[in-house]
């Protein structure tokens, strides 16, 4: 189910790049567990823990533990939240999409509150859950801040959760403007150590899943050294005078 979906994902991100800009993406792919994408939908949040790198990446987690390339939280006494890092490229309107679903247990309460704290507001405050299934759900994203960071909280007791694949796209040029994000991005779009630059901007390179994994701050006629990352295609997605542009690139 998980490689499927991911592969949906990078099909669906290859059409849509050139209008949308991914701005932040978290797949859980490095968390190792039970529950959620293996079909299990219960156990203990403390049978698995949570990379320790999420905590140096600025998420929070309470009452949450490891799930199967996911995030489960929650227990019978306390709803259990994720809250993301701030969305340092978030300015403005943007859309929200993650996957999350109810633990089984038949006295699970089946709504997530989905909250922004440092600027913006949210479509929906609220979403309902599917025992046992994992289901998508979208929110826009209104007067978003590059402090803003996303809450998902569960509501109160035996309202645990499984959580992953939560993204972040924001608006960019149209398709027929490739030319000019090109311009005003990155200079070479077949590279093989390194990346070069025609603006300052604080830059993610996305792989075609979707994951985050590469992040800098550049400048203008200034080069990124990429030599660690497998060969394949990537998008380079950054702010640039306000707007946020991205560039589809080949590695060698």
């Amino acid at each position: 189910m998980k490689k499927f979906y991911s592969l949906v994902a990078a099909v669906v991100l290859a059409v849509t790049v050139n209008a949308q800009a991914t701005i932040f993406s978290a797949t859980f792919d490095d968390v190792n567990g039970t529950g959620g994408n293996d079909g299990l939908w219960s156990g203990s949040i403390a049978t698995a823990t949570i990379p320790a790198s999420y905590g140096t990446a600025g998420w929070a987690f309470v009452s949450a533990g490891g799930a199967n390339q996911a995030i489960k939280a929650g227990s019978g006494s306390s709803a259990g939240s994720v809250t993301t890092p701030a969305l340092s490229l978030l300015n403005g309107v943007a859309t929200l999409t993650f996957r999350a679903g109810a633990w089984n247990g038949s006295s699970e309460k089946l709504v997530l509150n989905v909250a922004i704290t440092g600027g913006g507001s949210l479509s929906v405050s609220s979403v309902t859950l599917v025992k046992g299934a994992f289901n998508e759900y979208t929110v826009d994203i209104t007067a978003g801040t590059a402090n803003s960071k996303l809450v998902f909280s569960g509501n109160g007791g035996n309202s645990r959760f499984f959580i992953d694949d939560i993204v972040v796209v924001a608006p960019t040029q149209a398709v027929g403007d490739v030319n000019a994000t090109k311009a005003n991005l990155v200079k070479n779009t077949v590279v093989s150590n390194n990346i070069l630059f025609a603006a300052k901007a604080d830059v993610q390179i996305v792989s075609m899943n979707g994951q985050v994994v590469k992040s800098a701050s550049v400048n203008e006629n200034t080069s990124l050294d990429v030599t660690s990352l497998a060969k394949g295609t990537y998008i380079v997605t950054g702010m640039v005078n306000g707007k946020a542009v991205s560039q589809k690139i080949i590695k060698k």
